[in-house]
């Protein structure tokens, strides 16, 4: 029996998801390699929230699935502490245009147990203590929708590939992609040629330079995704929802150990740059940023008022066109690509069962047509022109 010797680029919990799936046989040699820590750059700057938003197209929905059933089997013999915060999502309107934007949302969302309330309605229909919606036009319930603990999460898959055979090199930068006559040859670490037989891009924003070493370009932007994380003077006894405000993008959430986490999302794939180098992405959120998060998340969490900033960082985050993912095969032979669109740890399960099945059996699996990069136009695969 041959062995598959594969290099995953990327120690987050799509690398990690990626190795688990890969030593789920003897016929992968699999070595994952990480520029840092594990799970210390995209995935711990993760949001981590996870749920069905009722509005995934049944393709969608079935990717999200997979990863539902497998976290749930993580739970319940957990190797790691990974815990989960149920977290229902209020997305709130502060003008007649965005609340009817909102109610139109709704309509649209026929595939999750999801409600427009009017402003007028909140007081009546839904306890939310701690949340003044007393400038609320229109808000949208989504009752289905938590958070995890992403370093942890991934610290499950790490445990559960090491287990499996899966070696871990960590501080160990990939410099490049080796090819030959169109298929991956190796790759090149830390000054020191390695063959392999296939590489894996799972590196989050950096996905986008990795492929750029074998020729290819993918159809991936990128926003920064700012985080502050206030800690109020006096915080509520109790739990509360987790809200996003249309009009400014802020979206924030009260912790389990009191605390409020607030972020900014500016909007799509239309709306993003089309490449930020993570490697110079600011550590610190930008003032402006930071002014604006504080502001909304003080007029709707009024406790918060006065918190201080006890952590920040600055992600960043990867889009697509079409708010889909992508996995698996290139028009390089034995290079494999990962990418999301804001999603990835509710996609993570998913994407590596997909890239190990394609890798090492040939498959296209079920959920092919919803991940591939062929979708796109200008792009292709190994798969789609075998079969062509």
């Amino acid at each position: 029996m041959q062995t598959t010797r594969t290099a995953v680029i990327g120690g987050g919990i799509v690398g990690s998801s990626v190795a688990y799936h890969l030593g789920e046989t003897a016929d992968a040699d699999v070595t994952v390699f990480e520029q840092g820590e594990l799970a210390g750059e995209t995935t711990a700057a993760s949001g981590a929230f996870c749920g069905l938003w009722g509005d995934e197209p049944p393709a969608y929905r079935r990717l999200k699935a997979y990863g539902v059933r497998l976290y749930n089997e993580f739970f319940e013999a957990p190797r790691m502490n990974s815990p989960y915060t149920l977290a229902p999502r209020l997305g709130i309107a502060s003008t007649p245009e965005e609340a009817r934007k909102l109610r139109a949302e709704a309509r649209e969302c026929a595939h999750g147990p999801v409600e427009y309330v009017p402003g007028d309605r909140l007081d009546a229909e839904l306890l939310h203590p701690g949340v003044d919606t007393s400038t609320v036009e229109g808000a949208l319930y989504r009752p289905n929708i938590g958070f995890l603990d992403a370093t942890e999460l991934a610290a499950e898959f790490v445990t559960r590939a090491r287990n499996r055979g899966v070696t871990f090199e960590i501080d160990t930068r990939v410099e490049d992609v080796t090819t030959a006559d169109g298929s991956v040859t190796g790759l090149v670490a830390d000054g020191e040629h390695r063959e392999f037989d296939a590489v894996v891009a799972a590196a989050g924003p950096w996905n986008t330079r990795i492929a750029g070493l074998v020729g290819l370009d993918l159809p991936i932007r990128h926003t920064l995704g700012p985080i502050l994380i206030f800690d109020p003077p006096a915080g509520v006894p109790y739990d509360t929802f987790s809200v996003k405000h249309a009009e400014s993008g802020v979206y924030f959430r009260q912790q389990p150990d009191g605390t409020v986490f607030a972020g900014h999302y500016p909007g799509g794939y239309d709306e993003a740059g089309r490449d930020i180098d993570p490697d110079d992405a600011p550590t610190a959120v930008p003032a402006d940023l930071r002014e604006k998060i504080r502001r909304v998340v003080e007029t709707y969490f009024p406790w918060t008022e006065g918190a201080r900033v006890a952590d920040e960082w600055v992600g960043v985050r990867s889009l697509t066109p079409d708010a889909g993912a992508i996995a698996g095969w290139t028009e390089v032979d034995g290079f494999y690509v990962t990418g999301f669109n804001a999603a990835g740890i509710q996609l993570a399960p998913v994407i590596g069962h997909v890239v190990a099945e394609q890798l090492l059996r040939g498959n296209p699996t079920d959920y092919y047509d919803a991940v591939r990069l062929s979708r796109f136009d200008g792009f292709s695969d190994v798969f789609r022109e075998r079969e062509a």
